[in-house]
């Protein structure tokens, strides 16, 4: 299955980036409330132990009890009651009002913390406390108005939560950033990798990290040793087809000796199968000697090369003063081997040009699974009843076909192993024939 590492990268960490900052969002805002909650109830405990020594100083006199100015202010947030003795004191501060809590409901095994709602219905936090002196109890209640910190704690949180989200997006950007400068290498490995396989590179010379330096040799030695591996093909067959040239034209030579003349079944039966095993080897060599599916470094460019055949043919039948239309959309160069197609659009090309009185018309268009390429002339053309002989399957294309040298058995093997197809009709625009040429492909976009 093929998926983008890019993608998976970038998805991979913007969730890591927006978990992590949401568990920090979180554990911030619950711990400023905590810290700071948890710095009242220290500061509300010592203040309970102060007035504890108080009242133990003074238990009978409740009303010598210095508490502080905050304490004197009627609904100042600082409140305080003490029970003493079936006996309660509260603070100036409360005036008339009372701590709104339960005393029988509460352990006060240990100092309670409490929310409660105070006088003026504003938020307070609550330490209820209980000690012994002389078998009494004394409990001691005293509370501070938190309004004022939650309206800090909540702009706190909302300036906290702007400066994350900002912080958030920053990160991601510097990730993204940093993410494609990382793949910069990988990117630029794969433009070489395409250039490499239309023909453009021979090597990989990329800038690699140290953990990519590996895969580009590899391919490096691999492609060196595919290249070498076709050179070599090439080359054998070349040398078989030079080495099976002169007995073949040795045995050609002893067929036509005058001394075999009184024996004509002989002489005949030796022309025929020489030439036979002229035709069959040349055909055997032209068909192994084509690259097909195997890459080499070297790519047809439909349009430089075709330029440069199309001027050798001109030459070739200056005499003949052709005009060669070429009407070719525009394409980048193709997976096919560039010797694969010189020696097909040679051969058509050569042949439209042998028979056309002055003009021969090349037409090139494609889609993204194939490639069209149609042969006109304006020659004579031949008979209908052979472009239907022309047509059926397994009917080789040689001399054989009257008025017409249609020598290009080669165009059929190169067809047949590019899995394409190749048809003869009467041309349209011109008087000739008309070859058409369809071969799947994958452009090298």
């Amino acid at each position: 299955m093929n998926y983008s590492l890019k993608k998976r990268l970038t998805s991979s960490l913007l969730i890591s980036l927006i978990v992590a900052f949401m568990l920090i969002w979180l554990m911030i805002n619950l711990s400023v409330r905590y810290l700071t909650y948890n710095y009242i109830y220290t500061r509300l405990s010592h203040d309970s132990e102060t007035l504890l020594a108080q009242v133990i100083k003074n238990p009978d006199h409740f009303n010598k009890i210095a508490a502080g100015a905050v304490y004197q202010q009627p609904f100042s947030g600082h409140y305080f009651e003490i029970h003493y003795n079936k006996q309660i004191y509260r603070a100036r501060s409360l005036w008339d009002q009372r701590l709104n809590f339960n005393l029988v409901d509460l352990q006060l095994t240990l100092p309670q913390r409490l929310k409660i709602l105070g006088p003026m219905q504003q938020p307070l936090l609550l330490l209820v406390s209980q000690f012994k002196k002389d078998n009494n109890i004394i409990t001691i209640a005293i509370a501070e108005d938190i309004s004022t910190i939650n309206t800090a704690i909540t702009q706190f949180k909302q300036q906290f939560t702007l400066a994350v989200i900002i912080i958030l997006f920053a990160l991601i950007s510097l990730q993204m950033w940093m993410l494609n400068k990382g793949l910069t290498p990988l990117l630029q490995l794969q433009k070489d990798l395409k250039k490499l396989e239309n023909g453009q590179l021979k090597t990989l010379n990329t800038i690699t990290p140290t953990e990519l330096t590996p895969l580009k040799n590899s391919i490096n030695q691999l492609h060196k040793a595919l290249a070498n591996r076709i050179i070599r093909h090439r080359n054998a067959l070349s040398d078989l087809a030079h080495a099976l040239k002169k007995p073949l034209t040795v045995l050609q030579q002893l067929a036509q000796d005058q001394q075999l003349d009184n024996l004509p079944e002989i002489k005949q039966t030796l022309l025929k199968q020489s030439h036979n095993t002229k035709q069959l080897t040349q055909r055997i060599l032209n068909k192994a000697r084509l690259a097909g599916s195997l890459k080499s470094h070297s790519y047809f460019d439909f349009t430089h090369d075709l330029d440069d055949l199309i001027a050798t043919l001109k030459m070739m039948y200056s005499t003949k003063n052709l005009h060669i239309i070429k009407n070719i959309e525009p394409l980048s160069s193709t997976q096919f081997d560039r010797e694969d197609m010189l020696e097909l659009l040679g051969n058509i090309l050569e042949n439209a040009c042998k028979w056309a009185t002055s003009t021969v018309e090349i037409d090139i268009n494609h889609t993204r699974a194939q490639i069209n390429i149609g042969v006109s002339d304006d020659g004579k053309g031949i008979a209908e009843k052979q472009l239907t002989i022309i047509q059926q399957r397994g009917t080789r294309l040689d001399e054989s076909i009257e008025g017409h040298g249609l020598g290009l058995g080669i165009v059929s093997d190169i067809i047949e192993f590019y899995q394409g197809k190749i048809s003869y009709l009467p041309a349209i625009k011109l008087s000739g024939l008309y070859v058409k040429i369809t071969l799947p492909i994958q452009l090298n976009e």
